[in-house]
């Protein structure tokens, strides 16, 4: 058992996980060639159950550390378990000529690959943060943008019954891609909600504009 002084020491100093990690390997003399994966797994947990007794804060990324060696923790006790299982299926009558079990082996994992494999958990799990956060504000932007477009629909429709506008080019204060989007958009919407109705005889000429309510009522679903 690692010594609560040796506990209290990693977070004086500030140690990151995988500080702590190297640290219960050492206080308890695990071989750090051939890590005890139960072992360390318990160590883990007690440090957390330390830094809960002295109302530490516990980062996130420790909580991933101790929910990742449970779930190694698990492997190794289910594969002690099927070796016994096997074990006792031998039949111990066997000539002596046959040749011998298979022996199950055993993967060593040493503390570098360990360090390193929980580091790319990490990772992985931040990444996966990152995208949902990414998502969020993706919904966000959209809400904003929706709120946006119900505001540049009223002032386009405004400005289409105050000046009697009748052709999309009046709307233009130039010929310019951004310019023409943000008048088109909100047009379009004008469109669907039956607000004006839009005809073009020619392909990429003119866009004639007719009012057709007076009233602005917006309607959801798309365009």
């Amino acid at each position: 058992m690692v010594k609560e002084q040796e506990i209290l020491q990693t977070i004086v100093i500030s140690y990151d996980w995988n500080e702590v990690i190297v640290k219960l390997v050492e206080e308890a003399n695990l071989d750090p060639w051939d890590i005890d994966i139960t072992k360390l797994a318990e160590l883990f947990l007690d440090y957390l159950q330390t830094l809960r007794r002295f109302d530490f804060r516990i980062p996130a990324r420790f909580i991933l550390i101790a929910a990742i060696l449970l779930r190694m923790k698990c492997e190794v006790v289910k594969l002690k378990e099927e070796r016994e299982k096997k074990a006792e299926k031998i039949d111990i009558d066997v000539p002596l000529l046959q040749p011998p079990v298979t022996r199950i082996p055993k993967r060593r994992v040493t503390l570098n690959e360990l360090v390193t494999a929980l580091q790319k958990a990490i990772e992985f799990q931040e990444r996966k943060r990152q995208r949902k956060l990414a998502m969020r504000k993706a919904v966000e932007a959209l809400i904003t943008k929706e709120e946006d477009i119900e505001t540049r629909m009223k002032k386009l429709h405004e400005t289409i019954k105050r000046e009697r506008v009748s052709k999309f080019s009046q709307l233009l204060n130039a010929w310019e891609r951004e310019e023409i989007v943000s008048k088109f958009t909100p047009l379009l919407y004008l469109v669907n909600n039956e607000l004006i109705k839009c005809e073009q005889p020619e392909a990429f000429g003119e866009i004639f504009i007719y009012l057709l309510n007076e009233e602005f009522e917006l309607k959801t679903g798309g365009i």
